[in-house]
Parts: C-alpha cells; sequence; structure tokens
C-alpha cells in the first residue's frame, strides 16, 4: 500500500474521468496517484550501461518455449484462476488498471515471450463475478504494433495477475537493450467480458492521465522461468555508526529451474518523476555484496528461489533510498521506484532477471 494516500485522495478526486468512457481511473485506489496531465513519461536521463545480459542480446524469435506457447486453441488461462463463461448481455463498462508490468522473456534459445502482469478491476463486475480477458492491444506512439493473446478468466483486483501473452515484440525486445524507457512508453487496450456485457480497460500510455507509481514497467529476463514476483524488499538500516543494506528478492520457478548463485553485483535502475515531486536518478551500480540463495515454498504456493544480497555500508544513497516520513503529506516527493538487475547461475545455466522495487526502506534507528 502507498504510503501516499492523502495526495491519491486529493489528486483522484480532482482528476476524476469522463462518465461512460473506458478509463484506468474510475476506481480510488490508494496505490496510485493519477493526474490528467498528458501521458506519463520516463522521467529523468538516463544511461545506456549496456546489454540486459553477457550471455548474449535477446532475439525476436518466436514465443518461449519453457513458459509453453499461447495455444491457437483460445486464450491462456492464468493459473490458479477458475475458467467460468460470463453470462450474455450488451453492456459495456470500462475498467480501473495499474501497476502493469511487461515481462520480456528470453529462454536462452532463441524464443522470447512477453507476459502481462497487473491490475484490472472492471467496472460493474459483482463480487465473485466472471471476468475474461480476449486481447490486450499493444500501442507505442498511439500507434497499434500488434496484439498479445488475452488470458482468459483472471485474479480481478490482484497486482500478480497474467493479462495476457504471446510472443515479444520487436519494440519490446529493443528496451531491453539498455537502461532506459523502462517505464511507461507502451498503451495497453484490455478488452474482455463480464457478466452481462464487455469491457475495456485503457491502461499506461493508452491512458491520458500520469500516475505514480508508474503505470507500466518493462522487465528482462534471460533463462529464468518468469519474473521475481512482488515480494521483493530492499532496506537501508542504520544503527549509531553502523549502516547495513538488504536486497531480498523471490523466484518462482518450475521443475529444474531453481537458482543456484547469484553474483554479487547488482545493476540498479531508479525512477522518479518531478510531476510528483521525484528527483531524477541515474541508473548505478553495486558491488562487493555478499550473497546467499536457498529454496522455499511458503508463504506462497509454488516452488521459489530466495535470493539475499547484502552489505555492511549503504549501498543506494540517499538519492535513490530517502527517509521517508511516517505519514507523508501532499507537500512530499514521490521517493524513487527502480529496478534490479541480477545475474548468476541455475539449474538452467546462466541467467539474468530484474526485480521490481516500488520504494526502499530507510530506517535509522
Amino acid at each position: 500500500m502507498s504510503k501516499f494516500p492523502l495526495l491519491t485522495c486529493l489528486l483522484l478526486i480532482a482528476c476524476g474521468s469522463s462518465p461512460g468512457a473506458p478509463t484506468d481511473a474510475g476506481t480510488d485506489r490508494d496505490s496510485a496517484l493519477d493526474l490528467d496531465a498528458g501521458p506519463m513519461s520516463d522521467a529523468g536521463p538516463m544511461s545506456d550501461a549496456g546489454p540486459m545480459s553477457d550471455a548474449g542480446p535477446v532475439s525476436d524469435a518466436g514465443p518461449m518455449s519453457d513458459a509453453g506457447p499461447v495455444s491457437d486453441a483460445g486464450p491462456v488461462s492464468d493459473a490458479g484462476t477458475p475458467a467460468c463463461v460470463p453470462t450474455s448481455g450488451s453492456a459495456t463498462s470500462g475498467s480501473y488498471c495499474d501497476l502493469f508490468e511487461l515481462a520480456v522473456l528470453d529462454d536462452g534459445a532463441g524464443s522470447v515471450e512477453a507476459q502481462l502482469f497487473g491490475r484490472l478491476s472492471p467496472d460493474g463486475l459483482a463480487a465473485g463475478g466472471c471476468a475474461v480477458i480476449d486481447e490486450v492491444e499493444v500501442t507505442e506512439g498511439g500507434a497499434t504494433i500488434g496484439t498479445l493473446a488475452g488470458a482468459g478468466a483472471f485474479n480481478v483486483d490482484s497486482e500478480g495477475a497474467l493479462l495476457g501473452s504471446g510472443p515479444a515484440m520487436p519494440q519490446m525486445i529493443s528496451r531491453c537493450a539498455g537502461d532506459t524507457d523502462r517505464f511507461g512508453g507502451f498503451g495497453l487496450i484490455v478488452r474482455g467480458r463480464i457478466d452481462g456485457g464487455s469491457f475495456e480497460a485503457r491502461c499506461a500510455d493508452a491512458h491520458s492521465g500520469s500516475r505514480w507509481p508508474p503505470a507500466l514497467r518493462i522487465t528482462c529476463h534471460r533463462n529464468v522461468d518468469r519474473q521475481p514476483f512482488y515480494a521483493n524488499y530492499v532496506s537501508v538500516d542504520s544503527y549509531g555508526s553502523f549502516t547495513s543494506t538488504s536486497i531480498d528478492i523471490n523466484m518462482p520457478h518450475g521443475p529444474g529451474g531453481a537458482i543456484l548463485s547469484v553474483d554479487s553485483s547488482v545493476r540498479v535502475i531508479p525512477h522518479a518523476d518531478p510531476l510528483f515531486g521525484g528527483t531524477p536518478v541515474d541508473p548505478f551500480t553495486i558491488t562487493g555484496l555478499d550473497t546467499s540463495v536457498y529454496e522455499s515454498s511458503a508463504p506462497v504456493p509454488g516452488d521459489y528461489t530466495s535470493l539475499n544480497l547484502s552489505s555492511m555500508t549503504d549501498s543506494f544513497g540517499m538519492d535513490a533510498c530517502p527517509t521517508i516520513p511516517p505519514t507523508p503529506g501532499p507537500e512530499d516527493p514521490a521517493p524513487p521506484v527502480m529496478l534490479l538487475r541480477l545475474t548468476g547461475t541455475g539449474e538452467r545455466g546462466a541467467f539474468s532477471t530484474e526485480a521490481y522495487i516500488d520504494m526502499c526502506d530507510r530506517v535509522t534507528r
């Protein structure tokens, strides 16, 4: 949950949305600030720090095999979400949507898949009702560049819901060549059906406003089953003259996909938006971290590898990891979000992955 609820409420009330028009801002949420002030932009200069992985550039060669191709028999379904068939009807509605992640997954053998995750809540859907996604239209600069197959039934209002997947488009793959253009840049138009009718959600750059946290992040991965899930954490803890940094990342995987070791350096790609009071921070690399990995299957279902990286110093600095007031007000700047690029070795060989961190937690005791 955001630490900026008052600012969220004021901005959402002030901005509103057009009645009857498909929108991603029709429902109040305390984790996203929304300003109808033009499309979200990637704020601040970010340097191109080289390719995603030393294992070689990703290529556009069709769907990723490890994650399973999109079936021609119909849309893929979000694992763990019961299939359903919406009741028929002619009603049309919009939908709230935010916190999207477009994960570009290179299997290391020439196949690259795009998987879209995020939070989607169709307007007018009754509690326990049926909602399915049929397709996700992807735009860049207002022009359509392709379509992802919809996930079918999905976890409504869940940040981790799978919304669509398919072969990664060249424009998506090119984002993995460096550190720039990782927040925003694509419009996502999600179309589907709910009980009694259909819905359309216009998300990220397809929506006319800007929001914080960013509506879309693009993450790049090589030789892993999927991107780290959302229980990722960064903290800088100071006690007297002692300071320590801890990074905790969780990597879900299938059989034969466990992570065996993680390298001691991490590439940090911060993002701050001046529209929300943020100060841009250039990407940087942290080195000399102590590392450990271990397997777990709790508290979330399924197998995953937990990665811990730490140091006895302030590895992030005040710009990337500022002190946040206990109860931030509207005048307080929104702290940066960031992507962390980690490399190492897994059961399938060398890997590279990027974890999203919504806020670095700085504690002074």
